[in-house]
C-alpha cells in the first residue's frame, strides 16, 4: 500500500512537469542501461547496485501504470511495448558482460539461450492470447452466395425449368434397383434426428485453479524476470541468473499449455 501511494504520488508530480507515460517509458531503459552496466561489472557491488537500478525500473513501471490521462493511441503503445522489450535485451546483454568478466565459460551461449527461451515464450503467449476473429455481419454468406449465382439475363423467365425428379442418389431409385425395401411405397419417417447424449459437466474441483499471485508468477511476466535477475545476480551469479530466465520461459510455455487461462503476454 504504501509502494501504491509513493507511485501515485510521484506520477502526479511527473504530470505537472509535463511528463507523459512515453517519457516514464523512455526513464526506465536509461534505468535499465544504468543496470546493465553496473552488472557487467561482474562483482559483487556490481551485482547489488545493478539489482537497485532494476528495482528503480518497476518502480519507474509502478508511476507510468497510475498516470491518468494520456495518449493511448497505437504508435504510442507499440512504442512503449518495443522499448519494454529493448530495455530486458540491454539487461541480458550486460549480464553476458559481467560473466565474460567474472571469468565464466560460455556466457554467450547462456545468453542466447535466455533470448530464445525469451522470443518462445512471448511469441506462444502473445498468439494464445490474441482475440478471435470477428465474426461475419448477418446477411454477408446470403449476399455473398447470391452474387456467385448464375442469372439467366433477360432470357431467364423464358428457359425451362430443369426437372425436379429424384437424383440419383435417391433412396427410392436405389430400392428399385437392387429389390431393398426403398422402394416399397413406405413414407421415410418424419421428425428431427434424435440429438446425441448430453455430456455430463466435470465437476469443478474445490481449490483446483490457482490464485492470481501464482498465475502472474507461473506466466513469468517481465516484472517476475527482473525480480528473479536481481535475486540470482545478488546472491549467485549471472550464469544462474541466465539459467533461471531459460527454465522460467520455458515453464511458462508448459503451464499455458497445460492451463490456458495461465498466460500473460506481459
Amino acid at each position: 500500500m504504501a509502494e501504491g501511494t509513493v507511485a501515485r504520488s510521484t506520477a502526479r508530480m511527473l504530470e505537472r512537469r509535463g511528463v507523459t507515460r512515453a517519457g516514464a517509458s523512455r526513464v526506465s531503459v536509461l534505468v535499465a542501461v544504468a543496470a546493465a552496466v553496473w552488472f557487467s561489472r561482474g562483482d559483487a557491488v556490481g551485482a547489488v547496485v545493478g539489482a537497485l537500478f532494476l528495482a528503480a525500473v518497476l518502480f519507474c513501471d509502478a508511476v507510468r501504470s497510475r498516470m491518468r490521462a494520456d495518449r493511448r493511441d497505437a504508435l504510442t503503445m507499440w512504442l512503449a511495448a518495443m522499448l519494454a522489450q529493448l530495455r530486458e535485451y540491454v539487461v541480458y546483454a550486460g549480464l553476458a558482460f559481467g560473466a565474460v568478466a567474472a571469468g565464466i565459460e560460455g556466457a554467450w551461449a547462456w545468453a542466447a539461450g535466455a533470448l530464445i527461451a525469451l522470443a518462445l515464450r512471448d511469441s506462444f503467449l502473445v498468439s494464445r492470447s490474441a482475440p478471435p476473429a470477428a465474426a461475419p455481419a448477418p446477411g454477408f454468406n446470403e449476399a455473398a452466395t447470391g452474387a456467385q449465382r448464375p442469372s439467366g439475363g433477360l432470357l431467364k423467365d423464358l428457359l425451362p425449368a430443369p426437372p425436379q425428379g429424384p437424383k440419383e442418389s435417391d433412396p427410392a431409385i436405389t430400392g428399385r434397383l437392387f429389390g431393398t425395401g426403398g422402394g416399397s411405397g413406405t413414407a421415410p419417417r418424419s421428425g428431427p434426428a434424435p440429438e446425441p447424449p448430453a455430456r455430463k459437466p466435470r465437476p469443478a474441483v474445490p481449490g483446483s485453479a490457482p490464485p492470481a499471485v501464482l498465475r502472474r508468477l507461473l506466466a513469468f511476466t517481465q516484472s517476475t524476470r527482473f525480480l528473479v535477475i536481481a535475486v540470482t545476480a545478488t546472491f549467485w551469479d549471472a550464469r544462474a541468473a541466465l539459467l533461471t530466465l531459460t527454465v522460467g520461459c520455458a515453464l511458462a510455455v508448459t503451464c499455458e499449455l497445460i492451463d490456458p487461462t495461465t498466460g500473460d503476454a506481459g
